[in-house]
């Protein structure tokens, strides 16, 4: 009760903040990327914002360090993960429509030859496979999970099923949640096959077609090639475009600001949408006994901490992309990019609270210097680090770069301020690895923050 309460007092102030506030227009988008341009956390990088009394939008950067020309509305972006809420999206829509319930398992989409051990497959719904809650693995087995090449692009529809006839559970469907591509992934798989149509049919006849989203599919045509913008790695590395087959549902999707304002505007007001039925449904918030972020979890979006706003955001070897959508402020926001550095998350969050009229955060360690560290040294920092039972540090490299995916946190980059000490520029903090002599994995990290150092064991 006493969080129902405070959500419904952050949602009250935050109302009679925006007001006041005026309607942003395309500088004060600008404004927000200032710092992190300054701070080469993006390439070229896209902006926009739609309100009660309007719509903005924005763009900064070149397209690449040796190709000077600017991002429009209609330049194409992969916007990875966000391809997961147009593919709930479309569960919700073949809901609508009586081809399925929420709670259908999976079972009876499935080839006939297909059958997951011990009777998974009748365990898990499509409900789970939209909420992380099935207890499938992040990848299937076969995809390596430090591959940022293009890990997908050779995954197949056979390769899903033999996946799934011997795969292993992380744990009880419905019991915990965690993210799944491989979720994500088989949802649009069975959807299509329930339609008799390919995923990229499907998503045209049902959703992007109707919402009147032309320049966005899978696959960008030769004669478009020229507005797809460049992948860069999150140190500016020229990086590959990422092609996804069997688990397209999860994040094959491409894009434009023109296209994403467009269904950031009818999730924000569905009314007199073709899809307001499917909209408001995958817009609700699930009861479930567990989820990926403290917020909670709608169909494929994610709540962020004040309970009411939806959020995703996707992130694929060369582009960052995020989306968030507040019908209490009545605001949306979008933010594309062609560099792989989630603090666009940041900034796209940030620009509610800038239309709400709210404070704007401070970012943490703006101005503070990053020095080169090799892929080699990075290698020995990935892994799990407990901090308490409740709390584990997971380190990984992406590409050049290390990042930190604290438990129900979202993912954030470190940049190295000394060969084994990382800072972050979402939260003031530090961390520091301890290296064995013999150059093997490090062995513990430091997190500093607040005052305080708190050691975690490699697990």
């Amino acid at each position: 009760m006493k969080a129902v309460l405070r959500n419904a007092a952050i949602v009250m102030a935050c109302a009679l903040a925006q007001q006041g506030a005026a309607a942003m227009s395309e500088g004060d988008l600008l404004r927000s990327v200032e710092v992190p341009l300054k701070n080469k956390a993006f390439q070229a990088v896209s902006l926009g914002v739609v309100e009660r009394d309007g719509r903005a939008t924005a763009h900064a950067g070149t397209l690449s360090p040796d190709r000077a020309v600017a991002p429009d509305d209609r330049t194409i972006y992969e916007i990875g993960s966000i391809t997961k809420v147009f593919t709930s999206l479309l569960l919700a829509d073949a809901v609508v429509r009586g081809e399925v319930t929420l709670d259908t398992p999976i079972a009876k989409l499935l080839p006939a030859d297909v059958r997951l051990p011990d009777g998974a497959g009748d365990r898990i719904t499509l409900r789970m496979l939209a909420t992380h809650t099935s207890g499938l693995p992040r990848v299937p087995a076969e995809i390596s999970g430090d591959d940022f090449g293009n890990p997908y692009a050779r995954y197949g529809d056979a390769d899903l099923w033999a996946s799934l006839r011997k795969v292993k559970l992380d744990f009880d469907p419905g019991t915990k949640a965690s993210y799944s591509n491989l979720g994500a992934g088989l949802l649009g798989a069975l959807l299509a096959r329930r339609a008799g149509k390919t995923f990229p049919e499907l998503m045209e006849a049902r959703i992007t077609g109707p919402l009147g989203m032309k320049d966005t599919s899978m696959v960008v045509p030769d004669s478009q090639q020229l507005r797809f913008a460049p992948p860069f790695s999150s140190t500016g590395q020229a990086w590959t475009h990422w092609d996804f087959l069997a688990l397209a549902g999860a994040g094959g999707l491409r894009s434009t600001m023109a296209d994403m304002i467009r269904f950031a505007e009818a999730v924000l007001r569905p009314e007199g949408s073709p899809l307001k039925a499917a909209i408001e449904l995958a817009f609700a918030k699930q009861t479930l006994a567990a989820t990926i972020t403290p917020g909670g979890q709608a169909l494929g979006w994610l709540l962020a901490g004040d309970g009411v706003t939806r959020w995703h955001n996707g992130m694929t070897g060369g582009f960052h992309a995020a989306i968030f959508v507040s019908r209490e402020l009545g605001v949306a926001t979008v933010l594309l990019s062609n560099r792989s550095n989630p603090i666009g998350t940041d900034v796209a969050g940030g620009l509610v609270r800038r239309a709400a009229g709210l404070p704007e955060q401070v970012v943490p360690n703006q101005d503070r210097a990053e020095v080169a560290v090799a892929p080699e040294q990075l290698d020995r920092f990935a892994g799990s680090f407990r901090l308490s039972p409740q709390m584990a540090l997971v380190i990984e490299r992406r590409n050049q770069s290390l990042f930190v995916t604290p438990t129900n946190q979202p993912v954030d980059r470190l940049f190295a301020a000394a060969p084994n000490v990382f800072f972050s520029r979402r939260v003031p903090a530090d961390l520091v690895f301890e290296l064995p002599a013999d150059g093997g994995p490090a062995t513990a990290v430091i997190l500093k923050q607040g005052g305080r150092e708190m050691r975690a064991p490699r697990e």
